[in-house]
């Protein structure tokens, strides 16, 4: 029964209300105090002291779930729902904060630029960094997902390629859910790169293994690893932004300047809002939305159909 429970929320989430709730454990037992159950003004109190030291809402929320999570897999009286509590948390919201930088976006027109200067390139390395740059970048793919791809996850059918995401953070059921990504006509198609990566790498589409693995050097030249390990978020972003910066240099970039480049891309060229919405696999209007840069052509159409 306790492992049934446990699994009412995903893994990434009970790992993440564990650590909030083993540092309100610490915090407690200092003092003397019980973690489980808590009295609420003894959780109040603990909150007070996360904002003293300089926490953000951030902390603050996940501290606050955290103690909730424990209490209710417990089935013991939620703390967090005392008028303390709940007011320390929305005091949290009202912090002075430092403002939150977003990465910069990339664009079609930058992947086609980077690609055409590597299009005779056989070096893995860098076939492996370009496939992985214009999956995220047409695919909308959080990195996680990008990750997790395995070989088999993979298909061809000509005029498009699918892609099948086994696990995403707005899928917390596993249902699986198909991405399709059409052909191209460029040097930054994902169909042609993603294949002359594969065909690189030796891999097949009736390989278990995973798509992305880190790369190893020996005299023969340069292959991935035999081990089953995808390559780290670390890596990646280190290999990823080091290319993106052959064509963006200035900009803040990152892995996630990919998923919110091909977003604002489709969102400026008038895709069908539901179709990009579906194909990013948003659960809702307020997420998708915090991905788009409006072009300020767009932003101008607001008051040109004012009719001044």
């Amino acid at each position: 029964m306790a492992g049934y429970i446990l699994n009412s929320r995903s893994d990434n989430t009970v790992v993440k209300y564990y650590r909030a709730f083993k540092k309100w454990e610490d915090f407690i037992k200092q003092d003397g105090g019980c973690s489980l159950p808590a009295q609420p003004i003894q959780v109040a109190l603990y909150l007070t002291h996360i904002l003293d030291v300089g926490g953000s809402y951030s902390v603050v929320s996940s501290a606050v779930y955290g103690i909730k999570w424990a209490h209710s897999i417990n089935a013991f009286d939620d703390p967090t729902e005392n008028g303390f509590v709940r007011n320390m948390l929305e005091a949290a919201k009202r912090q002075v904060r430092a403002p939150r930088i977003k990465k910069d976006c990339v664009s079609a027109d930058m992947l086609i630029k980077l690609c055409d200067s590597h299009k005779d390139s056989r070096d893995i390395t860098v076939v492996r960094d370009l496939a992985m740059i214009v999956l995220c970048f047409a695919g909308f793919l959080r990195y996680n997902e990008l990750s997790e791809l395995r070989c088999e996850d993979v298909s061809f059918h000509g005029s498009c390629l699918k892609l099948m995401i086994r696990k995403s953070k707005t899928d917390q059921y596993r249902l699986g859910n198909e991405v399709v990504i059409a052909r191209g006509k460029t040097s930054a198609c994902p169909y042609l790169m993603l294949e002359k990566f594969m065909d690189l790498s030796g891999a097949t589409v009736s390989s278990n293994d995973y798509l992305f693995k880190p790369l190893v050097r020996g005299k023969a030249g340069c292959k991935q690893i035999g081990k089953q390990k995808p390559l780290s978020y670390t890596r990646a972003r280190e290999c990823v932004v080091k290319r993106l910066q052959e064509v963006g240099s200035g900009l803040n970039l990152g892995l996630h300047s990919l998923r919110a480049g091909g977003a604002t891309e489709a969102a400026n060229s008038n895709v069908n809002e539901r179709c990009w919405k579906r194909h990013g696999r948003w659960r809702s209007d307020v997420a998708k939305d915090g991905y788009v840069a409006d072009s300020l052509q767009h932003r101008l159409q607001v008051t040109q159909q004012l009719g001044l």
